[in-house]
């Protein structure tokens, strides 16, 4: 199917991650993302929201492209890579689903439920626990030797299939390069993302006025962040993407600032259509980029 990596796991409940997410919410980490708070049980207990599920089947699936540059220029609005093809939530999907397909093939009893990234279950604890990776300090899921320009997909599946052993190493050790990179000090503490801070969050989900002490930190970002993975030494590793449809989609006289504050929403919906920017909606993304332009010294 193309996945660079694949784990099955048990489906019973993350009963530690349980008491990070509560943690987590009890300090307001997540911001306004209030469905986090909604959904909590069923992410760390898949049976909640799969009744039957036993096994969970957990897919890696490679962005990287090295062609790409993180770090543009200032006077161009900056993109998160994994953002300026195909919107991966269709990709995966439907991956998924051919591959579920072929499960069902293989064990015709078997039922199951696919989910990409905005399904409520929690993806990275669930890739440890199918030995994919780790967890690093910038809260991201890295495979030793492949580093972390990956999304998630899994399948929950109503058998017992044999499980993969968990990963249980940590190979970030001391380094915090990701920390003292973070812009807007979103990693103050490892392993701990505050979202309020941070310039993924800010850019896409968050749907109000962003506090002006942390424009400065955002820089030409427009969509999304990327500036934890680019400084993380495992992404050394990182070989170019084989699935031609995260290749960029759009045209590169757009990346420029003065053009994209001209920018209207019909020409939004158009340039972006089929990729993940459009979840910024057209009202976010104008602040973003007024922001950005801000910052560039732009005339």
């Amino acid at each position: 199917m193309g996945f660079s990596a694949a784990g099955i796991c048990d489906a019973s409940p993350l009963e530690n991650e349980g008491k990070l997410l509560e943690m987590w919410l009890g300090n307001k980490y997540h911001g306004t993302m209030d469905w986090l708070e909604r959904t909590k049980k069923e992410r760390t207990q898949p049976a909640i929201y799969y009744p039957g599920a036993k096994s969970i089947l957990v897919v890696a699936h490679n962005y990287y492209r090295e062609h790409e540059p993180v770090n543009i220029p200032p006077h161009k609005g900056n993109i998160s890579i994994y953002a300026r093809g195909k919107d991966y939530h269709a990709v995966i999907r439907h991956k998924l689903k051919e591959l579920l397909h072929y499960i069902r093939t293989l064990l015709p009893d078997i039922e199951g439920r696919i989910c990409v990234d905005s399904f409520p279950i929690t993806e990275k604890p669930l890739a440890v626990r199918a030995g994919i990776g780790w967890i690093g300090k910038h809260t991201n899921l890295i495979l030793k030797g492949s580093g972390s320009y990956f999304f998630l997909g899994e399948i929950l599946l109503t058998r017992k299939l044999p499980a993969d052993k968990i990963f249980s190493e940590d190979y970030c050790g001391t380094c915090n390069r990701c920390q003292v990179a973070c812009p807007t000090n979103a990693l103050e503490e490892a392993y701990v993302l505050d979202a309020r801070r941070c310039i993924s969050y800010l850019t896409i989900e968050h749907s109000d006025e962003i506090s002006e002490e942390l424009h400065s930190g955002m820089g030409n970002w427009v969509f999304g962040c990327d500036v934890c993975q680019d400084v993380c030494p495992w992404n050394r590793f990182s070989e170019n993407t084989s699935e031609v449809k995260y290749q960029n989609k759009i045209s590169p006289e757009w990346y420029d600032l003065k053009r994209m504050k001209e920018m209207s929403m019909e020409q939004f919906e158009k340039l972006f259509a089929g990729t993940a920017v459009k979840r910024a909606g057209y009202q976010n993304f104008m602040r973003n980029v007024a922001i950005a332009f801000q910052n560039s010294g732009v005339k």
